[in-house]
């Protein structure tokens, strides 16, 4: 996989700042969907060290990208929120142990 680039963190982070809020909105349960949003703006800059760091990078890249159906990236973004919410209960846990 390419190294993810500063430049690469701040277009995403320019992308999530944008769009985010649609692909929180997405998720059937909106109670914690601001922190959420909040923990993928930090996790893009703070996340770096974190193993699952290009996995995750993926699938917001993905989810903001509106060229591609949104019905197509469901999937992607339900992995996104679910994620973020594991990590944001126990920021330790990964993906695959």
């Amino acid at each position: 996989m390419t190294p993810i680039t500063d430049q690469d963190r701040a277009f995403l982070r320019r992308e999530w700042s944008d769009l985010g809020r649609f692909v929180v909105q997405d998720d059937p349960d909106p109670a914690d969907h601001d922190a959420i949003y909040a923990w993928v703006l930090d996790f893009i800059d703070s996340g770096v060290d974190d193993p699952d760091y290009p996995y995750v990078h993926g699938l917001i890249e993905v989810s903001t990208n509106f060229d591609i159906p949104f019905t197509a990236t469901e999937r992607v973004r339900g992995e996104l929120m679910t994620i973020a919410r594991r990590k944001r209960e126990d920021p330790g846990w990964r993906r695959h142990p």
